[in-house]
């Protein structure tokens, strides 16, 4: 018998009668070509083939940490023969498809960890060529996620689409937007998602493809136009419209959901598990809806779903939505299923011609937003910001008003071009201390230009709380290079909040194309352009002595009058009384300027950010008082 595939082919160019798209898995079984030559077509009208292809979602219930690959594989490709027998021509498997959802563990076992992906050629791989053979024996296209390793030791979170007709990959998508932490939750029974940690985000972009064979191409249309896209992605308009830009007709998504993850989702650990789920499906079938509405096309979602070794719940709810936004097709169990649809890529037009025509409706001179901003910047806030740190009352000044005696004379001058390109700088403290993330922000924030946005970091655990000495310097630069990395092309320049020589800063100009600094570096050379000799404060005598080797290591020392210290140490600057604080840094403020010469007064650590107002009171406003 000839495979659906074969048969659409074949109906594409002979005159036919025109079916409901119910009827397509019926006429595979019972319209032989010798019933169809038999059939008096003389006075029968002829129609244009529809542009109908029959896809599948194949589900995927629990798959525990303990199980074998043989077995799972073996599941995989039962799924694939029901879709055959459904009369698919695709059949989508969910992400990370071929073993249990690994990035919810902490591993320590390097080869246990590199056993959840795929290296080398997955066509040939013995973990995989069972199902592409059977793929290519039935006829059938296949979409399917897994975890890859390349050969130059990345790691991506990956999707294929198999073309069975050519036995090739057709095209490839590493997921962009993961999801999750580097860092496990400090609470032992937390639901953890340590995407960041494992995987890269992906380099690929959002490319839409074109697919032959599964119906002959027309002058109008062409071969159908697919995408993809991994679980996290489906959240993201910004994935949909790249997609839909590009006139896509189907979107392919596997996912990985949890049914129950307070910690990840950033809520209540009370919240009721039901009402927890329930969400979590809503929200799925939310964006599945919206997004196929809003870029007029199909979508197909296929959920990897099931109690994972006993505890770890993954919620179902695989569809097939048309370009309408309603569901098509939709799971029953979480369990093996499979569904399957007839989706008539026409039903695409009237929303890509009309409603959603980009071409005549999008206005991209007001979108620059979207590719130049990644985080929030809110509009400034109606009340002053402005305040006398002495008195706390708020300053009015006028730009505008200049005195009669004023010299007006013009100076030759040149201005670049105004850039609505926003700077993106990541404030990096290596410690893992909040608030003091907060306070470096807080004293930023009145001094950005409005092209400029300064994102806060605070290291995770186990990065110490403070860094006061070599062993702490290495660990929190470990534990911050984890978490950075994977998000580091979101950034231009990254700024290292420790006065100290941190070795992060090395280790990620090593890394990175981007410009990398540290405080005690720019507020340094920052000095030397206010006065003429520089002191310093610091937080306690063992960081007096790091930091007269840095000044000379620097080359400063001929410009250094002094480092004098508070002996406070860096979380005495939070946990002491603020007036005994402000006491001790202003007296050795004034010994720095009146016993050591210095003009200007360098707080040394980036805790002091608080105490800049009080220092500059102590030793006068002519002396200068920059902060590190």
């Amino acid at each position: 018998m000839e495979t659906p595939r074969q048969y659409l082919r074949r109906r594409s160019t002979t005159p036919h009668i025109a079916l409901s798209s119910q009827w397509l898995p019926t006429v595979f079984v019972i319209l032989t070509p010798q019933y169809i030559s038999s059939l008096s077509i003389a006075n029968i009208s002829l129609t244009s083939m529809p542009r109908i292809i029959r896809i599948a979602a194949a589900q995927v219930g629990a798959i525990h940490r303990s199980d074998a690959r043989q077995n799972t594989l073996t599941r995989l490709i039962s799924l694939l023969d029901e879709a055959s027998s459904k009369g698919a021509q695709i059949v989508l498997f969910p992400e990370c498809t071929l073993t249990t959802f690994f990035p919810r563990y902490l591993f320590t076992d390097d080869a246990e960890l590199e056993s959840y992906f795929e290296h080398g050629d997955v066509l040939t791989s013995e973990n995989t060529k069972p199902l592409f053979d059977r793929a290519k024996e039935l006829g059938i296209d296949v979409c399917i996620g897994f975890a890859e390793a390349t050969e130059e030791g990345d790691h991506y979170n990956t999707c294929v689409y198999y073309h069975a007709a050519s036995g090739s990959i057709l095209s490839k998508y590493r997921k962009i937007h993961l999801p999750g932490d580097v860092e496990p939750f400090p609470e032992p029974d937390a639901v953890n998602q340590l995407e960041k940690r494992y995987f890269k985000p992906g380099n690929l972009g959002f490319k839409a493809f074109r697919v032959p064979d599964l119906m002959d191409a027309t002058p109008e249309h062409g071969e159908p136009i697919f995408g993809m896209m991994i679980c996290n992605d489906r959240r993201w308009a910004e994935a949909w419209r790249c997609l839909g830009l590009q006139g896509v007709e189907v979107v392919f998504t596997g996912f990985n959901t949890p049914g129950f993850a307070p910690q990840m989702w950033g809520a209540s650990v009370d919240v009721d598990p039901q009402e927890a789920r329930a969400e979590a499906i809503f929200h799925h079938k939310l964006v599945m809806q919206a997004h196929s509405y809003t870029n007029a096309c199909f979508s197909v979602s296929a959920a990897r779903c099931g109690l994972d070794d006993g505890k770890y719940d993954l919620i179902g709810g695989s569809t097939i939505v048309g370009p309408n936004g309603k569901i098509i097709a939709e799971s029953k169990t979480e369990e093996d299923e499979v569904i399957v649809a007839s989706c008539d890529l026409d039903l695409c037009l009237p929303g890509k011609t009309r409603t959603f025509d980009f071409g005549r409706h999008r206005r991209i001179e007001h979108y620059g937003i979207l590719a130049s901003q990644t985080g929030v910047i809110e509009p400034p806030r109606l009340s002053p910001t402005a305040v006398n740190e002495k008195t706390n009352e708020v300053t009015t000044t006028n730009p505008t008003n200049v005195s009669d005696d004023t010299d007006t004379t013009t100076l030759p001058s040149v201005t670049g071009p105004p850039s609505p390109k926003l700077t993106r700088i990541l404030l990096i403290n290596p410690n893992s201390t909040p608030s003091m993330t907060t306070a470096c922000l807080t004293l930023l924030a009145p001094t950005l230009p409005p092209n400029v946005s300064v994102t806060g970091f605070t290291a995770p655990r186990p990065s110490p709380s403070a860094i006061e000495s070599h062993s702490d310097n290495i660990m929190s630069a470990a534990t911050c290079a984890r978490a950075i990395l994977p998000i580091a092309d979101q950034y231009d320049a990254f700024l290292v909040a420790c006065y100290s020589e941190h070795a992060l800063i090395t280790l990620l100009r090593e890394e990175l194309e981007q410009p990398v600094i540290g405080i005690m570096e720019a507020s340094l050379f920052a000095a030397r352009t206010l006065g003429g000799r520089f002191g310093i404060i610091s937080i306690s005598q063992r960081a007096r002595y790091q930091l007269q080797d840095s000044v000379r290591h620097y080359g400063l020392a001929p410009f250094c009058a002094g480092v004098r210290s508070c002996n406070l140490g860096v979380l005495g600057l939070e946990s002491k009384p603020q007036d005994e604080v402000k006491e001790v840094m202003c007296e050795v403020a004034r010994a720095l300027v009146s016993k050591d010469g210095a003009d200007v007064v360098v707080l040394g650590c980036a805790g002091m950010v608080g105490m800049k107002g009080a220092v500059e009171e102590a030793v006068g406003r002519g002396q200068g008082c920059g902060w590190g």
